[in-house]
């Protein structure tokens, strides 16, 4: 059975080799080798090269018998970088290792980078004989890095251009929300408004004609700039349309013009309702359930209405409830933020918790129960990111 020659047989196996043919073999593999190597001699002025393999004659066009007696900078030229030629000098002074990136120049004239190692050789007594060199071309990294770089810096100008841009969107939509709440003798109202992103799908407004107040909730289908569009498109026909009879009539209207002005695959839902003194009169286009609380009895009720999204289906026929109130009944308006709030264990805050909640603390003032939501979905939240854009609106009559 023919014995299996292990890495260790080989070395053996050269070492019981004249010392001439181990001396060829090395000689061999060093100029087999693509990298180029020298050894330059430390006992000589300005430490020339002494030995230099084919590698080298390959990567710099220079024959082995151009190099041989001088001294390895004859490579640099008038873009090589003084710092790297200076730390090389040093480690040369010094007779440390070091390793540098190079910019080089061949025979011809043109240029490589060169991956530059320098190794200085010692005999028994400690004594800097040699120094070895191992150049290896890494001009393809190099341009890599170069193009990589340069893309980089494009996409942070463009970033930059990005920021810019929602900033101005956002101070846009902030500016186009109520500047100051109504107020109404029977009514005390508080909104909070929190994005997720620079731009929020969430919107609500107010509108007072006499003594009726028109009032809108509403939430972009995504975030970010293109929500940002429609919901300043829905403003503006909100402002138109405000004064129609029902909240139905309005619903309708929005719709029919954002599905004219072409939003692909973007939609608007909101809730609507018109108050007097005495009643409210809602309807919704796909929003979250309202919550009343009906002091009377101390209950919370599900306002459920369902709607169709506005800009998709501009002849759906909205529902309406009127609502006759009493003093101490409290409403809750809110996107779908707060429900989906989610914590670190992955679970949402949910519609039980939030109608849980707001019977809790519906007797309390309307700015009351809105930090006190807000602050139990921060500590619901904790350490995790929002997800969506949360707006709480609660209307409390006096």
């Amino acid at each position: 059975m023919k014995k299996k020659i292990t890495d260790l047989d080989k070395v053996l196996l050269l070492a019981d080799r004249p010392i001439k043919d181990q001396l060829l073999l090395k000689d061999r593999a060093l100029a087999a080798t693509a990298e180029g190597i020298t050894i330059s001699d430390n006992f000589q002025p300005d430490n020339p090269i002494v030995y230099a393999n084919e590698g080298f004659e390959r990567l710099t066009g220079y024959s082995i018998e151009d190099v041989l007696g001088k001294n390895c900078r004859f490579l640099q030229g008038e873009q090589t970088d003084q710092n790297t030629i200076d730390e090389i000098r040093r480690s040369v002074e010094e007779e440390k290792p070091c390793s540098v990136e190079i910019l080089n120049y061949r025979k011809d004239g043109s240029t490589f980078w060169n991956l530059l190692s320098i190794t200085p050789i010692r005999d028994d007594s400690g004594q800097v004989t040699n120094f070895l060199g191992i150049q290896s071309d890494i001009t393809e990294r190099k341009k890599y890095e170069a193009t990589l770089y340069n893309v980089l810096a494009k996409l942070k100008a463009q970033n930059q251009r990005m920021v810019k841009d929602l900033e101005d969107a956002r101070k846009l939509q902030l500016a186009m929300l109520p500047a100051d709440l109504p107020e109404l003798p029977h009514l005390e109202i508080a909104v909070e408004m929190r994005t997720a992103q620079e731009v929020g799908g969430d919107y609500y407004d107010f509108h007072l004609n006499g003594d009726q107040l028109t009032f809108a909730i509403g939430d972009a289908t995504g975030h970010g700039l293109k929500a940002g569009t429609i919901v300043t498109a829905t403003k503006t026909l909100f402002n138109s349309f405000f004064t129609l009879d029902t909240p139905q009539e309005i619903l309708t209207e929005i719709s029919k013009s954002l599905k004219m002005m072409g939003f692909r695959n973007m939609y608007m839902a909101m809730l609507l309702a018109k108050i007097s003194d005495k009643d409210m009169v809602i309807s919704s286009a796909g929003m979250p359930f309202a919550y009343y609380f009906k002091a009377s009895d101390k209950t919370v009720i599900d306002i459920e209405l369902k709607g169709m999204p506005l800009g998709g289906f501009p002849e759906f026929k909205y529902q309406s409830r009127k609502i006759n109130f009493s003093q101490g009944d409290t409403f809750l308006f809110l996107s779908d933020g707060l429900a989906e709030c989610f914590n670190p264990a992955g679970e949402a805050f949910g519609e039980e918790r939030i109608k849980d909640l707001f019977e809790q603390m519906a007797p309390q003032s309307a700015e009351r129960i809105i930090a006190e939501m807000t602050q139990a979905a921060k500590e619901w939240v904790g350490s995790s990111q929002p997800q969506d854009d949360k707006t709480l609106i609660v209307m409390k009559i006096k």
